[in-house]
């Protein structure tokens, strides 16, 4: 799929870089030349997976993957690739950039 991937399952307690509730992940990184923000957060009663990449010099993409469901998005270099999909809160989110697509 791509250069980086991500398993997120649970919360972390309050202070981290996610909190408990409801649980939510804001991890955003420098990976692969560019930021990579990735995680999950509420949507509703349901949890949102996301995937989130710029790179400022490559066609690029990320890519979101949780219960079956897949979104991927490109962009051009300079743009974010905003991925993510929504699925029951017991399903387990990954999460996927590349930085050459």
């Amino acid at each position: 799929m791509g250069a980086g991937l991500t398993s997120v399952a649970e919360a972390a307690p309050a202070g981290s870089s996610t909190t408990a509730s409801p649980a939510q992940v804001l991890a955003c990184s420098n990976v692969g030349g560019g930021t990579w923000c990735h995680g999950t957060e509420a949507s509703g009663v349901l949890k949102r997976c996301y995937s989130n990449y710029v790179h400022n010099q490559n066609y690029h993409s990320a890519t979101a993957v949780m219960a079956g469901a897949t979104s991927k998005r490109w962009a051009n270099a300079g743009y974010w690739a905003q991925a993510g999909v929504v699925a029951g809160w017991a399903y387990t989110c990954y999460a996927y950039y590349n930085p050459n697509a």
